[in-house]
């Protein structure tokens, strides 16, 4: 007969897999992406304000760049948009919603992605955690092969699947990383400096993977490249503690070609 502790540990974990990841989000964008009023916010909870009073705006679909000067706070608000970091002050809605780690409908790159040297991930596991937003925990995720084989395709990395994460290349990790949030479904994407470790080739790839037209992201992306400017439908600057919004296209009619 089976002991009594070994059946319960048994029924413990039959219930395991019915534990979500995150929070399901069904509900389409509903005209705007991200909304913020009032919103301060620093680096950490309690330190200085790297902003302060902020009102803006992100519709959804809208392909915006984040400019301003080294230090003026563009990272910490790609972070507070993300829940990684919480406002000090004001409100901010993304995709309808307070921020909060771990929601399948926002995917956010730091400036510098890192992975533990030696950890045994392979490229193309590391894109297929994508599904994990639409799984539970211990569920093993064998569905979605199709979805990764897309992403990695559209990203360049059909022949790197195999290739330990930890030995990618910045522009490679930063490729990876955009199609786990494409096999993720994201509907916002919170990108600090992208460009940054890229390669020419590199950078082609991810610019036609974010301005391509068949996709209904909304983009807000830090970059420091004027010529980035013209591809985007709106410009959000921050300066001196202060965020506006320079420039708008009416509808948001995607200049992107």
């Amino acid at each position: 007969m089976t002991p009594f502790w070994r059946r319960l540990g048994d029924a413990a974990f039959a219930l395991l897999p019915t534990l979500p990841y995150a929070r399901p989000e069904k509900q389409a964008c509903g005209g705007e992406a991200v909304v913020a009023r009032g919103l301060s916010a620093g680096a950490r909870p309690d330190g200085p304000a790297a902003f302060v009073g902020a009102d803006f705006s992100i519709p959804c679909g809208c392909r915006t760049a984040l400019i301003g000067p080294n230090g003026s706070g563009k990272s910490t608000l790609l972070r507070v948009l993300a829940g990684l970091v919480p406002p000090q002050a004001g409100e901010v809605l993304v995709a309808g919603a307070p921020p909060a780690p771990g929601r399948s409908r926002i995917a956010y790159l730091a400036q510098r992605p890192q992975l533990t040297e030696g950890f045994p991930l392979r490229l193309r596991r590391l894109v297929q955690m994508g599904t994990y937003a639409h799984h539970g925990w211990f569920e093993e995720c064998r569905h979605g092969e199709a979805a990764v084989d897309g992403a990695l395709a559209r990203l360049g990395l059909t022949e790197l699947a195999d290739r330990p994460a930890h030995a990618l290349s910045g522009g490679q990790l930063q490729r990876a990383l955009l199609a786990r949030a494409l096999v993720q479904g994201a509907e916002v994407l919170l990108l600090d400096e992208p460009y940054a470790a890229l390669d020419a080739a590199s950078r082609e790839i991810v610019e036609r993977f974010l301005f391509d037209q068949g996709h209904a992201f909304t983009v807000l992306m830090a970059t420091h490249d004027p010529a980035d400017l013209a591809r985007f439908d709106r410009i959000l600057e921050l300066r001196a503690g202060a965020v506006r919004t320079r420039h708008a296209c009416s509808g948001h009619d995607h200049r992107h070609a």
